[in-house]
């Protein structure tokens, strides 16, 4: 290497570039041209060494390497770019996490029956994000886990949301996809913001969780009211059929009824309904109502929910449940006490249907949501002669 200094200035520089440009090969053509351009007057500079050359000749080329490196990230000042979008979007970005848990014990209610002691990867999911211009954007996230409570003898890929959006005003958004219908309050929660290792009993059995059509939802008031109402096909997710030519609807309202600072009081109410001809034929309707209290170091929450299925043949069913969920945080944003109540039966218009469970944990956040431990211990009464049945479960929630 040379030795005089501007030598090595421009021999480090030089040296630079290249990792710029390796670090930018899936980069936008303009950079590209940029970085290409950068090159050769470095390398005309260096073949200029054993000359000389003035500290006003190497400026431009240094000015230019110095911004590149601010763009890519690469001085230490700003986010390091490792992904590029591939079109013409203005943003790109790429995350996702994983739940990874373990469970002992008997069944607590009827959705363990039959599962025995486990550890398994409960959900696996990467998102991808986009941005475009005039405010519309894109989510797509794929999940590689178990991706429920049951039993799965193999793990296997499928979507969880794959949306488009249209979110230019706040007031009224636009989706297109599969993604969570307007119906449960737990339901709508994110799966990285749940505060059990699994949600209600209630929930679970009662809502329709995620379906492929069009909704409209957004703000109004000064933010204090959000409203989501949309059509669906109404057959789960992952399927592109509809049993017959109609819709299921489903819609929500919730409002802000108090507030002071971080502490506030919210209400909220539901519902959907639907005509269906495949394995269910009659028509699904179902309401629900919900609050949520956070009061300093306190989280409480409520929900009931109510489903009736009037069937084209056979005996008709009218099924509810509601759950109640208090949290006490004992060291601010890292050690959560939590216990929760749920009640759901399965049928009022016959006795005997009626399961109840009681849910002790704690939660520990390790960094945020981004890392968090859960710990929770079930005691479940599931319909029928069983009772008192104990689950422990816990949960390591990494976000990236």
């Amino acid at each position: 290497m040379p030795n005089s200094p501007l030598a090595r200035a421009l021999w480090c520089s030089f040296l630079c570039s290249l990792a710029v440009t390796a670090a930018a090969q899936t980069s936008s053509p303009g950079l590209e041209e940029r970085l290409a351009r950068l090159e050769k007057q470095l390398a005309r500079l260096e073949a200029r060494l054993d000359g000389t050359v003035t500290a006003t000749e190497l400026a431009p080329a240094l000015r230019e390497l110095s911004d590149l490196t601010h763009q890519l990230g690469w001085d230490g000042k700003s986010p390091l770019t490792v992904v590029k979008a591939g079109g013409k979007e203005q943003k790109l970005s790429i995350g996702g996490f994983v739940h990874m848990q373990g469970e002992f014990g008997r069944a607590t209610d009827s959705r363990y029956a039959g599962i025995n002691n486990r550890v398994l990867l409960r959900r696996a999911r990467i998102t991808t994000k986009g941005a475009f211009a005039d405010g519309f954007e894109f989510t797509v996230q794929p999940d590689f886990g178990n991706n429920s409570i049951a039993g799965n003898t193999a793990y296997r890929g499928g979507l969880a949301d794959a949306y488009v959006a249209w979110t230019k005003h706040e007031a009224a958004n636009v989706q297109v996809g599969q993604f969570k219908s307007a119906f449960g309050y737990e339901q709508l929660l994110s799966d990285t913001k749940t505060p059990m290792v699994e949600r209600s009993l209630p929930n679970d059995l009662l809502t329709v969780s995620r379906q492929i059509g069009v909704a409209v939802l957004g703000t109004v008031a000064d933010k204090r009211i959000t409203y989501n109402v949309g059509a669906y096909n109404g057959n789960g997710v992952n399927n592109g059929n509809n049993d017959n030519d109609q819709f299921m609807y489903a819609g929500r309202v919730a409002a802000t009824a108090w507030s002071r600072g971080a502490d506030k009081l919210s209400i909220g109410t539901d519902g959907y309904w639907s005509n269906d001809t495949g394995t269910f034929s009659g028509r699904r309707t179902a309401w629900g109502v919900d609050t949520q209290l956070t009061l300093g170091a306190f989280d409480l929450t409520g929900e009931y929910l109510h489903s009736i299925q009037n069937r084209l043949t056979g005996a008709d069913t009218t099924s509810d449940g509601w759950s109640a969920f208090a949290g006490y945080y004992l060291l601010p944003k890292t050690l959560q006490a939590v216990v929760r109540y749920e009640t759901y039966n399965a049928n009022l218009r016959v006795g005997g249907n009626t399961s109840s469970l009681w849910t002790f944990g704690a939660n520990y956040y390790v960094k945020g949501d981004d890392v968090k431990l859960t710990f929770n211990y079930v005691i479940g009464d599931p319909a029928g002669p069983l009772s008192h049945e104990g689950r422990f479960m816990t949960r390591l929630q990494l976000v990236f």
